[in-house]
């Protein structure tokens, strides 16, 4: 009867078993209730601080690893499973015939399937989950892990692999270290040992993903423990497994803020990618008008802060010289400073105030001198740096502060809007007009993924995300910071599934789109309508510029290597109706308009369409004809 009581009050066993084993055992079955009854009452209840009891765990009898799995991704609310079916797999991709509560959302290609995965969780700010097929599945993924692990974008990754038994034998696709192939690009690297064990580690996996400073999780499921039936497992309420991480500044670091930025003639915040999870741009916006700050955009992040805002200078490497007249520098979750190259001169005054805050530890005072640093929520700080200088009242100083930034930004803006009036019937298409024609196009609210490489500067130059509509309702921008190309058109996908009723564009390269247009299947297999707007220069212009500034003998003679993308020319019409996709090329800027219209009025009917302008080619060396190019087939008639 001990041990029958111990597996009762431990959930090991439920009541009924416990009265049938009792009554088996010669005991009455009133007094086997009885006994039940006063085991299963407890004087108090334990109850969280809002008075609640905390979640009971729900127990699975009799399944499957792979339903166990499907099971745990029901009950945490998971509605996607973002993945690309392979053998190992079967028994996982079995579970879900009888659970269509997890839809299952595939693609033609890994790297499409991990990018999707990543804009859901970019626009829901939710973890998504990914199936991936062995060795070949991860290393075709590898590329977008990378940016969601930079990024700081929750979503936990699972591959099949060969059975436990066969490990070893070198097999089909057998990687002996799987679980370790990601490992520099994941927060946890796990391998499940035991079948019974998969909601224990699928739960950690969550953690890991969402714990500061976030990003993706790996996990490695052997095919026979998919298979496997396990007895009695629990699975934990999603509600007993989150991590809060607007975590408080520590006792002196706001009143240090609060004091730097009162006190310096040109402070500055510094905006970075942890913004992507967590939006305070209006709490920004106040400290900056309360003292005078310019608000500035850490390299190749989306317009997290709204472009109109009168305080906005754009990006950290927009103007050199504005950089030298910052005396007051607050990295508000943002890397300080990720940039291609070392710098030649500190970017930075070395005289000026550094202040750090951010919940990726690891960055905190890494690459540049620090002041001031905390390990703190970006979200938390400011608020509380806010109330501190709303407590002060008008601000000495703050007037003029901001007058002399006003005329700055005034005159910057009048300058892109003069540099766009001067091309704006230039053939090939100037990007700065296709930049204003996308502007009047798109929804007020509208979702916006970019993957432009030389021209992600053009977004917060002429894309209108407006500072006197609150942030719920204004425009969001998605970009990645990995520079791993292929991210954007599946990624918009990802966004569009998470957020169905915003519309939503990808505006992307040639080259981005040439790497990644494999998800414009999965567009229309599920009836995903996103404008995707190609911004077609006919080459890798990066590449070209990165080449020319060498200055040797590629400049000299205008032989870029690897460079051209138009021998032969691709038709991305052609390409999108393989996929059973409208489109148009554009090539001159009168059909800009009319031709970004039929594409809206696509998506409002509820089909993707993409645009394919043709646009300058910008920087030096532009005018070059030459590309690498031998004939094969003229050797061979040689021969």
């Amino acid at each position: 009867m001990f041990e029958l009581s111990r597996k009762l009050i431990d959930n090991k066993i439920d009541r009924r078993t416990f009265v049938r084993s009792l009554a088996a055992a010669g005991v009455s079955l009133a007094g086997a209730n009885s006994i039940a009854d006063s085991l299963a009452s407890t004087p108090s209840k334990p109850t969280l601080p809002d008075g609640s009891t905390p979640p009971p765990g729900r127990f699975v009898t009799g399944l499957t690893g792979g339903e166990v799995m499907i099971e745990f991704l029901s009950d945490w609310g998971i509605p996607y499973l973002f993945g690309l079916a392979g053998s190992e797999e079967v028994a996982l991709l079995d579970a879900l015939v009888d659970r269509p509560q997890v839809k299952y959302t595939t693609a033609i290609h890994e790297n499409a399937v991990m990018a999707m995965a990543d804009g859901f969780s970019r626009s829901t700010g939710r973890t998504s989950v990914v199936q991936l097929h062995t060795a070949a599945g991860v290393a075709y993924a590898l590329g977008q892990i990378i940016g969601s692990f930079r990024d700081r974008i929750p979503v936990v990754v699972t591959a099949g692999r060969q059975s436990t038994d066969f490990r070893g034998q070198d097999g089909f696709l057998e990687s002996p270290n799987l679980a370790e192939l990601p490992r520099d690009y994941a927060r946890w690297t796990w391998d499940v040992m035991n079948a019974a064990t998969i909601p224990e580690v699928l739960r950690r996996a969550f953690l890991f993903s969402e714990a500061p400073p976030g990003g993706p999780s790996f996990v490695t499921f052997s095919k026979d423990l998919w298979e496997q039936r396990v007895d009695r497992v629990e699975i934990i309420p999603r509600g007993r497994s989150r991590v809060e991480y607007d975590v408080a500044p520590p006792a002196g670091h706001v009143e240090q803020i609060v004091k730097a930025l009162v006190a310096a003639r040109r402070p500055c915040i510094y905006l970075g990618n942890e913004l992507a999870r967590e939006d305070i741009s209006d709490t920004v916006a106040r400290i900056a008008e309360r003292t005078g700050a310019m608000v500035m955009l850490a390299t190749k992040i989306a317009c997290v802060f709204p472009t109109t805002h009168p305080n906005f200078v754009g990006e950290v490497d927009d103007d050199p010289a504005l950089m030298q007249e910052i005396d007051c520098f607050w990295s508000l979750g943002g890397q300080v400073f990720k940039t291609f190259t070392r710098p030649a001169e500190p970017i930075l005054p070395r005289s000026a105030i550094s202040i750090h805050t951010s919940l990726a530890a690891e960055d905190v005072g890494r690459n540049y001198p620090v002041d001031i640093a905390a390990v703190a929520s970006i979200g938390a700080t400011s608020r509380k740096v806010l109330e501190s200088l709303e407590a002060l009242g008008e601000i000495d100083g703050a007037r003029d502060k901001n007058a002399w930034l006003h005329a700055y930004t005034t005159r910057m803006r009048e300058g892109f809007m003069e540099t766009a009036k001067s091309e704006w019937d230039q053939t090939p298409i100037a990007t700065s007009r296709l930049m204003i024609e996308l502007d009047r196009v798109m929804a007020s609210d509208a979702e916006i993924v970019f993957e432009l490489i030389t021209s992600d500067n053009y977004p917060r130059r002429y894309l209108t995300f407006d500072h006197e509509v609150p942030a719920a309702q204004r425009r969001r921008s998605y970009l990645t910071v990995s520079g791993v190309l292929g991210w954007g058109v599946a990624a918009a996908i990802g966004v569009k599934i998470g957020n169905p009723k915003k519309e939503t564009w990808c505006l992307t390269g040639d080259g981005c789109f040439n790497f990644g247009s494999q998800a414009l299947w999965s567009a229309r297999r599920y009836e995903v309508p996103v404008g995707v707007v190609i911004f077609n220069n006919r080459e890798y212009q990066a590449n070209r510029m990165v080449q020319h500034l060498y200055g040797r003998r590629m400049a000299q003679t205008g032989q870029y290597i690897g460079v051209k993308l138009d021998h032969p020319d691709i038709d991305y019409v052609k390409l999108a109706a393989a996929y059973d996709i409208e489109g148009e090329r554009v090539e001159r800027p009168g059909d800009i308009a009319t031709a970004l219209g039929r594409c809206k009025a696509a998506l409002q009917a509820g089909r993707a369409y993409v645009v394919d302008a043709r646009i300058e080619k910008r920087f030096a060396g532009k005018d070059s004809e030459w590309y690498d190019h031998f004939s094969v087939a003229a050797e061979a008639g040689d021969a």
